[in-house]
């Protein structure tokens, strides 16, 4: 169904080429719907997982977002993988456009029969992931620098943006954190950078919300890990719940810290 889209993964080099590595193997993915309202796709893998990647607002306002994360969020083409942009950039908040979305994830996830469905996304796509599980069932979601909320009274001091969200007519979903379950076990990792703060300060560390931060790092964490040698390590180990792993690679990696949840006290203390 569709046009098929052919990532090639790991540049050109020959396989004969002992100085460089291999070509890795090819993601193929299937256009299910481009419009106004959504732009779906789907790769068909080989294991009991399933990835629902939300792409960001992407760099090109011009352009309806693009496809993200293809060899990454998909094991390098090992996982089922559905990807999801919204073309209005609405966060979400289109009407009716996460019912549409849960249920899609709900009949690919039947269809396949798989073990575990799992979500993830940079910045819109990270508030996408983080929500998602408010919705339909959702066992891990990894979000990297989320926007937590773009509603301009709860995040009054947030400048970014604005050429969307100027257009909302409504706002169903404020904040993310308000569709986070127990259920979920969330991964959420923000750069340190000044910029960051509106969002960074929604953080709410619980025991199935582990939130790191890495120093020197502005809203460009999917660049830095990538540069680090990291990202496809870092979206493993949160998928698989290995969160012991996951900070320690960070720490070694990226110097990042992770934020413990407060305590009663400490929150009686801070009110």
């Amino acid at each position: 169904m569709g046009e098929a889209i052919r990532n090639r993964l790991g540049g050109d080099a020959a396989a004969s080429d002992p100085a460089r590595p291999a070509r890795r193997p090819d993601v193929t993915i299937d256009t299910l719907r481009d419009d106004a309202r959504l732009r779906l796709w789907r790769h068909r893998g080989r294991g009991d997982r399933l990835v629902v990647c939300f792409s960001g607002v992407g760099r090109d306002r011009r352009q309806p977002p693009r496809l993200e994360f293809a060899k990454t969020a998909s094991g390098a083409g090992r996982d089922h993988a559905l990807f999801v942009a919204d073309p209005a950039r609405s966060w979400l908040n289109a009407p009716g456009l996460i019912e549409e979305i849960a249920g899609l994830v709900e009949t690919e996830a039947a269809r396949l029969g798989v073990r575990q469905v799992v979500a993830m996304g940079h910045s819109m796509g990270g508030f996408s992931a983080l929500v998602l599980g408010g919705f339909t069932r959702v066992d891990v979601a990894l979000a990297l620098s989320p926007q937590f909320s773009v509603a301009a009274d709860v995040v009054p001091d947030e400048p970014r943006w604005m050429m969307f969200r100027k257009h909302f007519t409504a706002q169903r979903i404020r904040q993310a954190g308000d569709h986070m379950p127990a259920q979920t076990q969330h991964y959420v990792l923000f750069g340190t950078h000044y910029r960051e703060a509106p969002q960074r300060r929604l953080m709410r560390p619980a025991p199935n919300v582990s939130c790191f931060l890495l120093p020197k790092v502005r809203h460009d964490s999917v660049v830095r890990l990538h540069d680090a040698g990291v990202l496809d390590d870092v979206v493993q180990l949160a998928f698989a719940g290995r969160t012991r792993r996951l900070r320690q690679l960070l720490k070694d990696r990226m110097q990042a810290v992770q934020l413990a949840p407060a305590s009663p006290a400490s929150e009686g203390a801070a009110e």
